[in-house]
């Protein structure tokens, strides 16, 4: 955890320069290093959360074809597996196969979301 000039602590991933300004820095999926700095540690931690959501999520896209239990299997395979442990995992698969996959499963993406 970082911590400020005067010893608070931040929060992960955040800390301040000696110069005043704080600054904000994760990795992303890709690997590569994100950061940015602020003079005020609320924008700090909002583009923190901003950017570290965006970087899981923002790469996602429903295909209008697609049903929700093909966008279950995408899902899995391409944000979750690896990142979780295989129990969660097949937790997950065993959730959407017993509680969801029979009521929803075939259905389409609605247009307009």
């Amino acid at each position: 955890m970082g911590k400020s000039l005067k010893g608070r602590e931040l929060g992960i991933g955040i800390s301040q320069r000696k110069d005043g300004l704080y600054t904000a820095r994760f990795t992303g999926k890709d690997g590569k290093r994100h950061q940015k700095y602020f003079k005020k540690v609320q924008e700090c931690r909002n583009w923190l959360a901003d950017a570290q959501f965006q970087n899981e999520h923002g790469s996602i896209s429903a295909w209008e074809d697609m049903t929700v239990s093909a966008w279950f299997d995408y899902w899995i395979e391409n944000f979750k597996a690896g990142n979780i442990k295989t129990r969660t995992l097949q937790n997950y698969k065993d959730r959407f196969k017993h509680n969801i996959a029979d009521c929803i499963g075939k259905n389409r993406k609605q247009k307009g979301y």
